[in-house]
């Protein structure tokens, strides 16, 4: 349909042919270039801070609750830590598939609540998804020619890394070797102790001015309640003077009045008495008076008269008496009145005395009271007093106020400023600042830290207990370019941005940069994009020199320079289409995709070849040009549509892999898939348009080469078919030695790459210092910089940011040194050469040196060199494993630099605390911890200041934590309590000493405790086989109870992966089998063709035997990929067998027929696509290493299965059917 539809509209094809080339080169110039495929690894971590803690802390305090939060994840597959000082940074490994955004998301939000439970000095956790965008794509070092390494930092800090972070693509640029300015805030003991002085003075003359206070009260109160006790004595006198008198006066009264009662009763009865005689001599006188009425006798008369004149004469006495006695009475009564009243006003004195001394007592005892009252407080005061003394002396002891940490807090909450809102005024909104930046040093040093309250003592300021200082990084760090002080910067770039054109434009913006700043000089030590443009290019260059040779070698079978033209035509076509589809799909060009391409190239001409070997044997026929056109095309359109699918359908199982392989791989299956789709197209759709215009005259031409060759086959054809079975043995036999021979050549994961960039590490004895390691440094790199080869070399030693962006303390890695070298690109000796002579011109320095050929290759994917992890909980068991293990390592033959993973150890001083001892000044572990944790720590950046148009980091910290030694450790003072008051105690008082050596980083794999026992391999070893060897000595070994241990490393990483491509080598069998069952309608015909696999797989193991390469997992994907390509072969033969017969042939003719009709058309295809590796299987050219294996396998197993195709599937077929085939009508 296709072919009859393209050869009647040609201008449809033509305009679909440049719409293509338009859509390409569109496509091609909007491709990003890489190294790699863009890849999501699998992989995350948890990085988390805690200030001075040992690993055994960080461990059990923030890397156990993390594991166990992050092993609940979904998709997790494994997880690893590793515990250092300070440090815990936790390792994710998920599944495949999983998606890393998600899985971000669910490990922020289980750190969310564990977080909560950990001490304040423990950071917050960070989080990282792992990719190779983390790597920087240039790291370029820089000095200069009239500037000092300040003035470089400077012109680093100010101009080149704000200009290179601003090129588009950069995502941030790492500076190393900078020489820091900062502030220190240096916390002086003696100030402090000189300050404490002041403080206490103050306060004592505070304290005695408070106390005059007080005594002069008491004195006053005392005084008081002297002159009350004098008033009431008084008051007491007086009132009991008063009462006497007037109880005497009462008594005189009484007594008066008895006197006068007595008086006055004697009269009173007088009177009674001289009335009653009164009234006796009245009556005297009556009867006197009667009788002397009666009496006549005169004398008696006269007596009687003279008896009755005394009687009267009594009576008037009587009556004068009782007028007297009346007067006296009434005196008397008088007197007595007065008397009684006088008693009264007696007794009412007395009552207002008493009342007077009951008030006058009341009133002395308030008085009493209140100086009671005056004396309580004035004891109280004086306790208060006392107390408060004893409290504000301890409370103005500052030197357990000025910490490090407690400074540093003061120093953020004063160097504050921060908008605080808005408010308005005529119609203006202002904006509400709270807070002013501190300026300058000297601003600093005047910042007040605290208030004391104490009169007359001014606020405390920073540089009364500190000392204030500039100073710089540089006894810190070394960093130096061909012998120059140099800083290093690391670019790295934004995801989705090509690393070639990032690399290019940092380039060309430190170009500029250079030209700006007369004297810079800018080295590369490391620069992707370049390395990437000359793989790309080796790439393209290998893919053009492939396509020119299958064009040659098809004019060659052809003999006719317009079928070959055809052909040629067809080829860039494909190219093209298949670059569209690349970017369409978000493929970038990378050293897989392109290498994809390149092994394509081979086979886009096989489907054309088909077609167009078809439409020029039915024009030699003579056959219309239009006809042969359409039916060549059409006859054998379901054959390269078959063989096109079952090559293809071998990468289909990519899918199903995990890990390493689908990452990897996935562009290179997609990249062959497009370039066999668009060849299927074209072959269907341009080759017969262009048959129809350009094949219009056909001239037999002889062959005599083919005809020999035919002629040849047939000869021997005849022959083995008659002992068929000898032939099928002996190539089974080859298969079975071939396949034994595999397990002799050994395995690796990715072939190493040779480049322009190399770098080794010099480890300097423990305890070197960084003059040491710098000196060594020096003399390395010089001794590198007389080998030829050698373009430029850099060396840093640094405690600052890394190569990475990583970064340690300050004192870390001072017996490490990183050397970067970068080669001639035109350099004569192979990396391999060059590491060589390194290391025999180092060999006899006092260091070990390490030499990584290439900075390029792929080695990091999945580690390199033996590794066993020991897991096990308890560290000394599992350190003594650790041991006996690494020595079995030893005793294999291939292994070197053994470690047992306790190299890294740390020589402690365990202070162990006397709970009991300490306890009695009112200490514990935790605050005898604390104390110590306070003198020995380290410096930190608490604050920045703007000063003179520069950031300066403010850092505060101890005075004496460089100078502390083993003996000052013992005598250091604990400030603790004793008896209610503050005392101090020596540490030693309190602790015993003794020395441990511990690990500097406990790692952790699924929870349990590792060491990893690592070897190097040496040179001319291989991987597979010396891990192997291992597993062998270690056979014996019997680990502790609850020990265990297992192959890690790179073996681990191979058998993996291997595992995963051998599933796709399966998976790619069964499509291809259903798919020539489609095809041919047949169980048979199709198991007949599967064993064309075996054949290659034979000549693809010779191959790498041949070349001495490994069996790596590009081999092993070449293996995958040969088994779609061989099949195709076979699809022709049997097919052409299935038709012969089907016309009638008997079935020896038609297998003998049918080799030789089709022998031309494998040839060229075979050959066309080994042409096309050809450069690869070379090496030719940079990167080349990278696939090579691939086409060596490819162009192997072609060479050897495509000449046992021919006689070994014509033998299998025979043996399949051995009844007559029934001939079709």
């Amino acid at each position: 349909m296709f072919s009859k539809f393209s050869v009647r509209k040609p201008y449809t094809v033509i305009v679909g042919v440049v719409l293509v080339i338009i859509l390409g080169v569109v496509s091609f110039s909007k491709m990003t270039t890489d190294l790699l495929p863009s890849m999501e690894l699998p992989y995350a971590l948890v990085m988390t801070t805690y200030q001075g803690a040992s690993p055994e802390e960080v461990e059990t305090t923030v890397t156990k609750p993390v594991e166990q939060a992050m092993a609940t994840i979904s998709n997790i597959k494994q997880v690893a830590s590793s515990s250092s000082e300070n440090m815990s940074i936790v390792y994710m490994e998920f599944e495949g598939d999983a998606n890393m955004d998600s899985a971000a998301l669910d490990m922020r939000e289980k750190l969310d609540m564990i977080k909560g439970y950990w001490p304040d000095k423990v950071g917050n956790p960070t989080i990282m998804k792992l990719n190779p965008d983390m790597m920087p794509v240039l790291v370029t070092a820089m000095d200069s020619d009239n500037k000092d390494m300040s003035e470089i930092s400077k012109l680093i800090k100010d101009k080149v890394s704000p200009g290179v972070e601003a090129v588009e693509g950069v995502a941030s640029v790492s500076q190393t070797g900078m020489l820091e300015e900062n502030i220190n805030v240096i916390i002086n003991e003696d100030k402090i102790k000189s300050l404490n002085k002041k403080i206490q003075r103050a306060l004592n003359g505070q304290f005695d001015e408070a106390q005059d206070k007080l005594d002069r009260a008491k004195s006053k109160l005392d005084g008081s309640k002297a002159q009350l006790n004098s008033k009431r004595t008084e008051l007491n006198n007086t009132l009991a003077k008063a009462q006497t008198a007037l109880n005497s006066g009462k008594l005189s009264l009484a007594q008066k009045e008895v006197e006068v009662t007595s008086a006055l009763t004697n009269l009173e009865n007088q009177k009674k008495v001289l009335e009653l005689v009164k009234q006796a001599g009245e009556a005297s006188v009556k009867q006197l008076e009667e009788q002397l009425k009666t009496v006549t006798d005169p004398a008696q008369k006269a007596q009687l008269q003279v008896q009755i004149a005394e009687i009267n004469k009594q009576l008037k006495t009587a009556d004068s008496t009782i007028k007297t006695l009346d007067k006296n009475i009434k005196a008397l009564k008088q007197a007595l009145k007065q008397i009684q009243k006088g008693k009264k006003e007696v007794d009412a004195n007395l009552t207002t005395v008493t009342a007077q001394s009951a008030n006058a007592n009341s009133q002395m005892t308030s008085g009493e009271i209140g100086i009671a009252q005056g004396e309580s407080q004035i004891t109280m005061g004086q306790q208060q007093l006392d107390a408060s003394k004893k409290q504000a002396k301890a409370a103005a002891n500052i030197k357990d106020k000025i910490t490090v940490d407690n400074v540093k807090a003061m120093l953020i909450a004063q160097n504050f400023e921060m908008p605080a809102g808005y408010i308005s005024e005529d119609n203006t909104q202002y904006l509400v600042r709270v807070g002013d930046k501190v300026s300058s040093q000297e601003d600093l040093e005047d910042l007040e830290l605290m208030d004391l309250g104490i009169k007359n003592f001014a606020p405390i300021r920073l540089s009364d207990v500190a000392d204030v200082a500039v100073v710089n990084n540089k006894k810190d760090t070394y960093c130096r370019i061909n012998g120059n002080d140099a800083v290093v910067l690391s670019v790295q770039k934004q995801n989705n941005y090509s690393t070639a054109d990032v690399s290019k434009r940092v380039s060309e913006k430190l170009d500029t940069l250079k030209k700006e700043n007369p004297g810079l000089h800018y080295t590369n030590l490391m620069d992707q994009g370049i390395y990437i443009d000359m793989v790309v290019g080796s790439v393209l260059q290998n893919l053009g020199m492939g396509a020119v040779l299958a064009v040659l070698i098809l004019l060659v079978f052809l003999k006719d320079i317009k079928p070959t033209a055809v052909i040629a035509c067809s080829i860039p076509i494909s190219v093209i289409f298949a670059v569209v589809m690349m970017y369409f799909s978000g493929i970038t060009l990378n050293v897989i995709s392109l290498s994809g391409l390149a092994l394509g190239v081979g086979m886009l001409v096989d489907n054309s070849i088909v077609v167009i070997e078809n439409i020029y044997r039915l024009r030699k026929e003579g056959v219309p040009v239009k006809e042969a056109a359409i039916e060549g095309a059409k006859g054998v359109a379901g054959a390269i549509t078959a063989s096109t699918l079952t090559t293809i359908s071998v990468f289909l199982p990519i899918v199903f892999t995990t890990g390493l392989t689908k990452k990897l791989f996935s562009d290179m299956a997609l990249t062959i898939g497009y370039s066999l789709i668009a060849s299927l197209i074209v072959a269907v759709t341009f080759v017969p348009m262009m048959s129809a215009g350009v094949l219009h005259k056909v001239t037999e031409k002889d062959n005599k080469l083919f005809d020999g060759l035919q002629s040849l086959y047939r000869g021997v054809m005849e022959k083995v078919l008659k002992r068929k079975w000898i032939a099928i043995i002996l190539t089974l036999a080859v298969f079975v030695g071939a396949v034994i021979g595999a397990t002799k050549i050994g395995t690796s994961l990715m072939p190493s790459m040779d480049s322009t960039e190399m770098s080794l590490t010099i480890e300097m004895p423990k305890g070197s210092g960084l003059s040491d390691t710098a000196a060594m440094s020096d003399t390395v790199m010089k001794k590198i910089r007389e080998i030829s080869d050698v373009d430029s070399v850099g060396a840093m030693v640094s405690s600052s940011s890394g190569i990475g962006g990583t970064s340690s303390s300050s004192k870390a890695n001072q017996d490490t040194a990183s050397v970067y070298i970068m080669l001639k690109e035109d350099k004569k000796h192979t990396n391999k050469e060059i590491k060589n002579e390194i290391l025999n011109k180092t060999k006899k320095f006092d260091c070990e040196i390490q030499v990584q050929e290439s900075n390029m290759d792929m080695s990091a994917l999945g580690g390199s060199g033996i590794s066993i992890e020991v897991k096990g909980n308890d560290m000394n068991t599992l350190r003594k494993t650790a041991r006996d293990i690494a020595k079995k390592v030893g005793t294999v033959k291939g292994t070197k630099n053994i470690s047992d993973g306790q190299e890294e150890t740390t020589p402690d001083i365990h202070v162990t605390v006397d709970k009991a001892k300490a306890a009695k000044y009112g200490l514990t572990v935790a605050t005898v911890y604390q104390q110590l944790n306070a003198k020995l720590q380290e410096g930190s950046t608490a604050t920045t200041i703007n000063q003179n148009e520069k950031q300066w980091d403010v850092k505060v910290s101890n005075d004496t934590k460089d100078n502390i030694t083993r003996s000052q450790l013992k005598k250091m003072k604990l400030t603790g309590t004793q008896k209610g008051e503050s005392k101090e105690v020596a540490l030693s008082k309190v602790a015993s000493f003794h020395d441990t050596d511990s690990l500097s980083t406990i790692s952790r794999s699924e929870q349990e405790r590792i060491l990893t026992v690592t070897a190097e391999l040496k040179d001319g070893y291989n991987i597979g086989i010396v891990s192997e060897n291992v597993t062998k000595a270690l056979k014996g070994y019997k680990a502790p109870a609850g020990y265990s241990y297992k192959i890690a490393g790179e073996m681990e990483s191979i058998n993996e992966t291997a595992g995963q491509v051998g599933l796709m080598l399966i998976l790619a069998i069964a499509f291809m089998y259903l798919i020539m069952v489609a095809q041919f309608q047949s169980l048979k015909s199709p198991f007949i063709i599967l064993f064309t696999i075996p054949l290659a797989f034979t000549g693809g193991l010779i191959g790498l035997f041949v070349a001495g390469k490994d069996l790596s997992i590009i081999a092993m994907i070449g293996f995958v990929m040969l088994s779609g390509i061989i099949v195709n072969n076979g699809i022709v033969l049997v097919d052409t067998v299935n038709q012969l017969r089907d016309k009638g042939c008997e079935m020896m003719d038609a297998v003998i027929t049918a080799g030789a009709m089709r022998i031309r058309p494998i040839l060229m295809t075979a050959i066309t696509t080994i042409l096309g590796l050809s450069t690869m299987a070379l090496g030719m050219g940079s990167g080349a290493e990278m696939v090579q294996p691939m086409a060596i396998v490819t162009i192997g197993g072609l060479i050897y299965g495509t000449l046992l195709t021919l006689i070994f599937i014509p033998c299998i077929y025979l043996v399949f059917n051995r009844k007559k085939k029934k001939r079709r009508s």
